[in-house]
């Protein structure tokens, strides 16, 4: 009985120790399977941004380009059209001289000449304001692109620091969980293993008790039997104590009786022959 007690609790004992190693090692499996879920979630992620921060840098490239090209034509026409000015400008100066030294009509068309001049110097002077600004706007542009397309890459090159870190994180995750999971298998069998060992051994000591309770109630009855026994012996022998002590007391009182008969019957005896010699003396006289 004893035995099976200490069985069992060693068992108890096992069976905790392999839970709790069990438990340990499933705590260790989900950290590892939640690495390996959030690595390989962070390199998708990755891979999509990096894809889309490619597709997002190659289209201010091409903005920045259609703006250089922008900005190098305006320059172009700016250059052109200040040329064709300082050639206006040329010709109004050279204009003005033939009509101071001219006649009356050379005069009159050098009027209208200088008229038609001035309004083309204005139309370039405008025409170069307009370029002028255009430009600006184009340099502004052009700068905010290229503000953006550095972002862009900066944001880019740091997915691409990130990538080494998560692919290290993602095989020690898969390394730890080839490792991890046969661990819990292995431990789920021997807690299973020691659970049916531990009941078997919980129900044979179960077994073993009931026994015992069973021999204590069929002992504790033959012992009761036995004190019955024993109380109808005692009583027993005290009803015949009691009956040869009652006889004895008869046969005493019966015997003091006889005693008592006897003694009366002799003092009676004795006092008749008393009485009889008392006359015999008395005849005599």
């Amino acid at each position: 009985m004893a035995s099976l007690e200490a069985l069992a609790k060693s068992y108890r004992v096992k069976r905790a120790e392999v839970v709790k190693l069990r438990r340990k090692s499933e705590n260790n499996l989900k950290e590892a399977l939640s690495k390996k879920r959030s690595s390989s979630s962070g390199l998708a992620s990755l891979s999509k941004k990096k894809e889309s921060l490619g597709r997002q840098i190659e289209h201010v490239a091409q903005s920045l380009n259609q703006y250089l090209a922008q900005k190098e034509s305006i320059a172009r026409l700016k250059i052109a059209a200040e040329e064709r000015l300082r050639h206006e400008q040329d010709s109004q100066d050279n204009v003005r001289q033939e009509s101071e030294y001219g006649g009356t009509e050379e005069k009159v068309s050098s009027q209208e000449r200088l008229k038609f001049i001035g309004e083309k110097i204005n139309e370039l002077h405008a025409e170069i304001k307009e370029r002028e600004a255009a430009e600006h706007r184009l340099v502004k542009q052009i700068g905010d692109l290229q503000k953006e397309k550095a972002k862009l890459e900066l944001q880019l090159r740091k997915q691409t620091h990130t990538k080494p870190g998560l692919v290290e994180q993602l095989k020690s995750s898969e390394k730890a969980e080839s490792v991890l999971r046969p661990r819990v298998q292995s431990l789920i069998k021997r807690e299973t293993q020691a659970a049916k060992i531990l009941k078997s051994m919980e129900k044979k000591l179960k077994e073993a008790i009931a026994k015992r309770r069973k021999a204590a109630r069929k002992a504790k009855r033959k012992a009761k039997k036995v004190r019955v026994k024993k109380r109808k012996v005692i009583k027993r022998k005290a009803k015949t104590r009691t009956k040869k002590a009652l006889k004895k007391k008869a046969r005493r009182a019966k015997t003091r009786t006889k005693t008592s008969k006897r003694k009366a019957t002799r003092k009676k005896m004795a006092k008749r022959k008393t009485t009889k010699r008392k006359s015999s003396k008395s005849k005599r006289k």
